[in-house]
C-alpha cells in the first residue's frame, strides 16, 4: 500500500513508499503456491487492512510473480494491478516502505529461483508485511 494525497489521480509510479499488508508464497507441506490459492478463489484474495494505519486515501499494489522461467536471472515475470481505497477512523501509523522500481533485484531470493528443483521453502521478495 502507498499513502497518497488522492488516489483518483496518483499514478503511483516512482516517487511513493510502499509497505506491505498481506503476502502468501508457497507452503512445502502442501505444495501450494498463493496463486493456486487464487486460482481456486476465482481470482479472488482476502485481507485485513490494519486498523492503526492513518486515514486518508491510498493505492493498494495487488502482485504475482510468475516463477516458471525464474531460475535465470530477468527470468521472473511479475504481474501487479492497483486500486484505489480510503481509510477512515483513528489511525495514525505510517510504514516505512520500499520504492519501485528498485524495491527488488534480479539475483535475490524468490527473484531468482528454480522451482522444478526439489523445492523445499520459498523465501517472498520484499518488505516484512505490517501488521499494525
Amino acid at each position: 500500500m502507498s499513502k497518497v494525497v488522492n488516489a483518483a489521480s496518483d499514478t503511483g509510479s516512482g516517487s511513493g513508499s510502499w509497505f506491505k499488508v498481506a503476502e502468501e508464497g508457497y507452503n512445502p507441506t502442501t505444495k501450494i503456491w498463493g496463486t493456486d490459492t487464487l486460482n481456486t478463489n476465482c481470482g479472488k484474495k482476502s485481507f485485513i487492512v490494519p486498523a492503526d494505519l492513518a486515514l486518508g486515501s491510498y493505492l493498494v499494489r495487488a502482485e504475482a510473480i510468475a516463477l516458471h522461467t525464474a531460475n535465470t536471472a530477468g527470468g521472473a515475470q511479475f504481474y501487479m494491478t492497483c486500486f484505489q481505497i480510503n481509510l477512515t477512523g483513528s489511525g495514525t501509523a505510517t510504514p516505512t516502505g520500499v520504492t519501485f522500481p528498485g524495491a527488488y533485484n534480479a539475483s535475490e531470493p524468490g527473484i531468482l529461483i528454480n522451482i522444478y528443483d526439489n523445492l523445499q521453502s520459498y523465501t517472498i521478495p520484499g518488505p516484512a508485511v505490517f501488521t499494525g
